[in-house]
């Protein structure tokens, strides 16, 4: 008992203690480490946040006010050529049990692009553990000051639900172009690679195995993951338009006895908008998941929606500057497992009832601040009220599609101190 105290201890301070260290190690007056002339960079960010919930658990045992939720990272970059860019970022994240490991390798990546048409034109590959392009925020959510609200919409961008380090990153490589036409830009991207969802076991979202069913052991394979990504922006982002689309296609070796083998199948299209004014922004996306399964078990085969199902995923967000330091932010975010079944009835009922209505559905009401009180430190705090469980996570609560007494009700509070360089 005296070694899990400490290591919480720790835990809590470590940020503290790094936030310290920089601070003794920078200038005053530096937001980041330079060499040669800015050629070679190195920044760093560290957050500690808390989460407390009134029903449930998010990040840990947030009934009792979790601790558990810590982010810190250091990435440098290299220009070793006007046209070639190395960058790399190593992360530490704690989430309860929406982590699966704390330390990894976030991206490593070279990025070589090219001028065409007196510069009007730029055509570009990158390589090697690659960013994923998806959405307005994937690419840019692992630190707290590039993201609108302390959570992202998890209709969208599932942190909870374990699968956060499978869409930030994966081994391959992306081809891109970008086309500018006085206050018109053009963009597109095209990436193939291995995705890292074989990091500390499969998770029920992944094989999409009802949460009643014993755990899959085993691993995931086959062909890349495919993702396009195309944009449109007017007046340098004043206003934005995207769309994104997943092609995943895995094939599960099962090490279990109680399963076969089997493929997931999944595509999931993404429409993003959104319009930026001097002192306010509206952004909404919509996209939906189509998933076909086969194999796994014959228990599983008998659910049609099992083997085919079409989920519905959006949220609107409006965000409102006071002052160039203080912004509030609020959300409507909407996730349906099944889109033709928005209450959940019949997807339970497909499970004899074992499984709650609310485990299909969550619908989160978000209203959000953020303050920028000192040089380099952000505080941000959010509060949901949301209606479902579809997006909490299993290993937090084990017992929440089977137990009769759980609510889908429930208040989400949570806040982060983060500093960069």
């Amino acid at each position: 008992m005296r070694s899990v105290k400490r290591s919480l201890r720790l835990g809590r301070v470590a940020p503290m203690i790094l936030c310290s260290a920089l601070n003794m190690l920078m200038p005053a007056e530096a937001l980041a480490l330079e060499w040669l002339e800015g050629k070679v960079q190195v920044h760093g960010f560290a957050g500690q946040g808390a989460t407390y919930t009134d029903h449930n658990q998010v990040f840990g045992t947030s009934r009792d006010v979790s601790l558990d939720f810590r982010e810190m990272g250091l990435n440098t970059s290299v220009k070793l050529m006007p046209n070639l860019l190395i960058s790399a970022q190593g992360i530490y994240r704690d989430t309860g049990g929406s982590e699966r490991e704390k330390v990894w390798l976030d991206f490593a990546q070279a990025d070589y692009s090219h001028p065409f048409l007196d510069s009007s034109l730029v055509l570009g590959v990158r390589g090697g553990r690659v960013k994923i392009p998806f959405g307005l925020y994937n690419d840019t959510r692992d630190v707290l000051w590039t993201r609108p609200s302390v959570l992202l919409p998890q209709s969208i961008y599932f942190d909870t639900l374990a699968f956060r380090r499978g869409m930030i990153a994966g081994d391959g490589g992306v081809v891109y172009g970008r086309y500018t036409h006085g206050e018109n830009r053009f963009g597109w991207e095209f990436l193939a690679v291995d995705p890292q969802d074989n990091t500390g076991g499969v998770t029920a979202f992944e094989t999409g195995i009802p949460s009643f069913f014993p755990k899959a052991e085993g691993s995931l394979g086959g062909r890349p993951l495919l993702i396009g990504r195309t944009f449109y922006e007017w007046m340098g982002g004043r206003g934005k338009l995207m769309f994104s689309v997943v092609d995943l296609d895995r094939d599960f070796q099962s090490l279990n006895t109680f399963y076969q083998n089997g493929n997931t199948k999944m595509t999931y299209p993404l429409f993003s908008a959104q319009y930026n004014a001097e002192l306010w922004s509206l952004t909404a996306e919509y996209g939906w998941i189509d998933s076909q399964r086969s194999g796994y078990s014959s228990q599983l085969q008998n659910l049609p929606t099992w083997k085919k199902n079409t989920s519905e995923n959006f949220y609107v967000q409006g965000e409102y500057r006071f002052t160039t330091n203080f912004s509030a932010v609020l959300r409507y975010d909407v996730f349906h497992l099944n889109r033709d079944d928005r209450d959940g009835k019949e997807m339970s009922q497909l499970t004899g009832g074992r499984v709650a209505p609310h485990r299909f559905y969550a619908r989160d009401l978000t209203a959000g601040v953020r303050w920028e009180f000192a040089r380099n430190f952000l505080l941000a705090a959010d509060y949901h009220y949301v209606n479902g469980t579809a997006w909490l996570n299993e290993t937090d609560n084990p017992t929440l599609s089977t137990n009769p007494d759980a609510t889908s009700h429930f208040s989400l509070l949570t806040a982060m101190l983060s500093f960069r360089f």
